[in-house]
């Protein structure tokens, strides 16, 4: 009977599921599969629990069992808060998983999937921020401080400022928009009551605004004023966290990958951004990620091995 080998294993926890990435220790891979999300602001600790669980005895059916696996990386968001990361490390090793573990932040598993040198991941989805590493391996970042007071050029920004325009429009403070019947439309109201209603009700949170961003693309289609503005706003913003960054670690080139739901499906915004970097940092290399933030935490938990 053969001797199962050692392996190593990548979770990417998401905010709707938690992608899981097995390889060898030649990076190999060997199996990968998606379990629940493990994100604690929009799930319960009880759903995390057992969509831990089902990921370690995944892990251990596929590998020939956990107690093989040489090093375990999980990026997740929110886990710079101590409570979080310890809760989640207290369920990972409730589920029978005792080797060695690495909890790290989303952005991190996404920079070190996403480039091969040096640069950075400009993320834009439910929140937005630059995180990079420079030409020595130091790592560097700009944004991502939390929605209510940053995360600009986000999908919550944009569901916000569709939000504000709407009331706006209803004021008679703005020219007529469609934003304001897509709103109603989507909140099912046919007041302004009604919207701020939605907006201040206690299960009114960051991503149910952030839900309201896909409306943008509709009025975009109509070639909606406000919705050009909105638009406009946002790459504006998300190339200031690029400009900045590059700024502060003192670089004129290296790699960007574009990722996040506003930048892979909004082709006016990542346009404006990528226009607007072509300007400003010419010799910068812009595109999509090179590999996923789950192929990223695997090749992490090799570099990581042992330790």
């Amino acid at each position: 009977m053969e001797k199962a080998s050692v392996f190593f294993a990548g979770w990417d926890g998401g905010a709707t599921k938690t992608a899981v990435r097995l390889v060898d220790a030649s990076g190999s891979l060997i199996a990968e599969n998606s379990f629940g999300p493990l994100n604690l602001n929009g799930t319960s600790p009880e759903a995390v629990r057992r969509h831990v669980a089902d990921a370690v005895a995944w892990t251990a059916q596929q590998s020939g069992g956990s107690s093989l696996c040489g090093g375990l990386v999980i990026g997740a968001a929110g886990v710079s808060n101590l409570k979080v990361r310890a809760a989640l490390e207290a369920d990972v090793r409730a589920a029978g998983y005792s080797g060695p573990l690495r909890i790290l932040g989303d952005q991190e598993i996404a920079l070190h999937g996403a480039i091969r040198t040096y640069g950075a991941v400009l993320i834009a989805g439910t929140g937005s921020v630059c995180f990079g590493r420079d030409p020595a391996g130091a790592t560097f970042r700009t944004g991502g401080r939390g929605y209510l007071i940053d995360d600009e050029g986000s999908g919550y920004a944009i569901g916000r400022d569709i939000l504000a325009a709407a009331v706006r429009a209803a004021d008679g403070r703005l020219p007529q928009t469609c934003l304001l019947d897509l709103v109603y439309g989507y909140l099912k109201t046919d007041t302004p009551e009604g919207i701020v209603s939605w907006v201040y009700a206690p299960a009114t949170g960051k991503k149910e605004i952030a839900a309201l961003s896909p409306l943008l693309l509709d009025a975009l289609a109509r070639d909606d004023a406000a919705a050009l503005r909105i638009a406009e706003k946002a790459a504006a913003a998300l190339t200031e966290l690029v400009t900045a960054a590059w700024k502060n670690a003192h670089m004129q080139d290296g790699e960007l990958a574009l990722t996040g739901s506003i930048l892979q499906h909004y082709p006016l915004i990542r346009e404006g951004v990528i226009q607007t970097l072509k300007k400003d940092l010419p010799a910068l290399r812009v595109g999509d990620p090179l590999g996923t933030p789950a192929e990223g935490a695997a090749a992490l938990a090799l570099q990581y091995r042992g330790t």
